[in-house]
């Protein structure tokens, strides 16, 4: 549970024990997604560049879901700097109840997708391939979102690892399964993409079983159940404060996701290079994401305890860090661009495009790292409206109408949507950065408990 630290390097080793297993444990989410790419991409082009489709509409949508439970890591460690971790109790049930609600809405919403899919304008064959990824994988929205919140349980009152052990043992899982499913071993019959699918979803029901029970089981939840607490819901609040927040994923994702099918719309080689480097991409981001989380506990941490200083400074280190990885991977990327895409598809015209795009995702990895770390911050101090309105002018007014024009109506093809991608992620980095230390600077930050 959080101790208050005063001094400056105690304070940096707390937020990489925090940061460490939240960043390991997200890219063994995403290396889940490289294993598909890449065991799909040796099965068939036209079977990698559907479940990247049917993937990009599922994420569409449950990333709302996972975005609005980030609101109890943040409420929980709020509590945890007021004095009353054992409240973690009372938030969690209420965030597996607003779980359940929000699994129904997006397995509805999908459903409903699914009649309409053709809308998207994609090939026939990625189409129909795609619509039956998304058919099976809609049944582990449920699975996703338990998981998601005994994890925000965890992380809250600072014990990442668990949610790492976990995500690495459905990661083994889940690739064992591909090699079963997609090709036929072992006497399985060769399922190709609907393989990859199912096997997506025995893990999450995997991960989330582990989770829960990690989670409910731990000795720190054990010993809040012996405790005496104010029994009260929190399904109200988490959904007021988490709502921006999920909106704020849902306008990120949704927009990366139109850049998909824009891409689609060039040719399904060109769809097949551009998931390729936004799987590249996401797995860098995901180093980020964990300083971004690690921002949100941290800084919930003192303005729980209500430490002005506290909060400034640990918000500052976590942007500094933020800086440092970014520029870290920028660099790697620059030198290897036409080395790594040969890693995901033997496809030499593939390869060919998705070197371009490696260069466009080293350009936008500073602004992609600050604006996570700049919701980040926001999410600890409990300032999440404005989160939602800079993500929906940054990615819906800027990346989108950008991406179209540039490469439909000006010409740049795959490099005019990623153009817009540097665009909009800058404007948004800059915009959330200002936001937070305005916030700051200005006290113009209330501290408010959790009654």
């Amino acid at each position: 549970m959080f101790k208050q630290i005063k001094f400056h390097q105690n304070l940096i080793t707390y937020i990489v024990k925090l940061a460490l297993p939240i960043t390991i444990g997200q890219l063994g989410l995403v290396l889940m997604g490289f294993a598909d790419t890449v065991m799909l991409g040796r099965y068939s082009t036209d079977a990698m560049s559907s479940a990247s489709f049917g993937n990009a509409v599922f994420f569409q949508f449950i990333v709302f879901g996972m975005g609005l439970l980030y609101a109890v890591s943040t409420l929980i460690s709020i509590a945890d700097g007021e004095g009353i971790p054992q409240q973690a109790l009372s938030i969690f049930k209420s965030s597996l109840w607003v779980s359940v609600f929000l699994s129904v809405i997006i397995i509805g919403v999908n459903l409903i997708l699914l009649k309409y899919i053709s809308v998207f304008g994609q090939t026939p064959k990625v189409t129909e391939l795609g619509g039956d990824y998304l058919r099976i994988v809609n049944y582990s929205t449920p699975l996703v979102l338990i998981f998601y919140a005994s994890k925000q349980l965890m992380d809250g009152l600072g014990k990442t690892m668990m949610a790492m052990y976990v995500t690495f043992i459905g990661l083994l899982f889940n690739v064992l399964l591909n090699w079963l499913l997609i090709f036929g071993h072992w006497g399985f019959p060769s399922m190709g993409i609907d393989g990859a699918a199912w096997a997506t979803n025995i893990s999450r029901l995997l991960m989330m079983f582990l989770m829960l029970g990690m989670a409910w089981y731990n000795p720190l939840i054990q010993q809040f159940k012996k405790i005496k607490i104010v029994t009260k819901s929190y399904f109200y609040q988490i959904v007021k404060l988490g709502m921006p927040i999920g909106f704020t994923f849902f306008f990120e994702i949704a927009a990366f996701s139109i850049g998909l099918i824009f891409a689609g719309w060039i040719s399904e080689n060109s769809l097949a290079a551009h998931q390729i480097a936004i799987n590249l991409a996401s797995i860098t981001y995901m180093f980020v994401t964990g300083i971004a989380a690690a921002a949100t506990i941290v800084v919930g941490n003192y303005y729980g305890a209500k430490d002005k200083v506290g909060v400034r400074h640990s918000a500052k280190i976590c942007i500094y860090l933020a800086v440092v990885i970014e520029l870290f991977f920028a660099v790697i990327l620059l030198v290897f661009y036409k080395q790594i895409p040969s890693i995901y598809t033997n496809d030499g015209a593939v390869i060919l495009m998705a070197q371009s795009l490696v260069v466009w995702a080293a350009i936008f990895q500073m602004s992609d790292g600050l604006q996570a770390v700049g919701a980040g911050v926001l999410r600890g101090i409990k300032d999440t409206k404005m989160t939602g309105v800079i993500a929906f002018v940054a990615y819906w007014i800027f990346m989108i109408p950008g991406g179209y024009l540039l490469a439909f109506k000006f010409g740049f093809g795959l490099d005019g949507i990623w153009i817009a991608f540097v665009v909009g992620l800058t404007f948004a980095a800059t915009l959330l950065i200002y936001r937070f230390y305005r916030q700051i600077n200005k006290d113009l930050i209330k501290f408010e408990g959790l009654s």
